[in-house]
């Protein structure tokens, strides 16, 4: 046995001495959360395209609109979504006093009840509100699952307001979520406050799709939202342009 075979069968031996830890498959149920979706519920926007990002062919997202008014003079729970806890209860899960209206595509109803049966995954957001308190609210994403399992993400968005951003009463947010039967959002809704949120969806699962011909997964592509009437920035130098380092 010459010392390339030497090497090569040591390696093989060690392989075989960490074959122990197998035994970790039964961590298989605790760590999959709820679909075995490889951990996507955590909402890592980078690396949530395990099959590959929206290119520029890929057609523009349109959005789902939905706008709260509260109509009281305090402040109020709404929720979005949470078809399987919320599409046969009052206000579908928002606090009396609320008023849900979806903006384009027919009744919230009809959007909710779609939620549960032609999953979804957001990929950008925009808030509007002229009560600037409402801004500054933190939303709590959760995906919960009948096994009694369930995740709560915060999105904070007094933080997530572009510094550079003129519009006062507009909070842009690139965040991924997936949206199923077992995703809700909720957040305070303002005394008197009217929120609308546009949600853009990047991909969508859709089952009749495939019956027709197509494919289940159809991707899109967010639109820019923020900065598209900036002009392109132009500097001028006297300096040799191969003397510029970087800092």
């Amino acid at each position: 046995m010459n010392r390339v075979e030497k090497e090569l069968h040591g390696y093989i031996n060690g392989t075989e001495a960490m074959s122990g830890f197998d035994s970790y498959d039964s961590f298989e149920g605790d760590m999959s959360y709820f679909d075995n979706d490889d951990m996507s519920y955590f909402d890592n926007d980078d690396m949530s395209y395990a099959t590959g990002a929206p290119n520029a062919s890929s057609p523009i997202s349109d959005p789902y609109v939905i706008q709260y008014v509260n109509t009281t003079a305090g402040n109020l729970t709404a929720k979005i979504f949470g078809y399987n806890d919320y599409f046969g209860t009052a206000n579908y899960g928002s606090a009396a006093g609320i008023t849900v209206t979806n903006l384009q595509g027919g009744t919230y109803s009809r959007l909710i009840a779609q939620s549960n049966n032609k999953f979804f995954k957001i990929g950008k957001w925009r808030f509007q509100s002229s009560t600037s308190a409402q801004l500054q609210e933190t939303l709590s994403i959760t995906h919960v699952d009948a096994n009694g399992k369930t995740y709560t993400t915060p999105l904070n968005l007094s933080i997530m307001r572009d510094a550079y951003q003129q519009q006062a009463d507009i909070i842009d947010v690139s965040k991924s979520v997936t949206i199923d039967g077992n995703t809700e959002v909720s957040f305070t809704l303002v005394a008197n406050a009217t929120l609308t949120i546009s949600m853009f969806p990047v991909a969508v699962v859709s089952g009749k799709a495939e019956l027709n011909g197509g494919v289940a997964l159809n991707r899109a592509r967010a639109p820019r939202l923020s900065g598209k009437n900036v002009a392109p920035v132009i500097i001028q130098t006297s300096q040799d342009v191969r003397g510029i380092t970087q800092g």
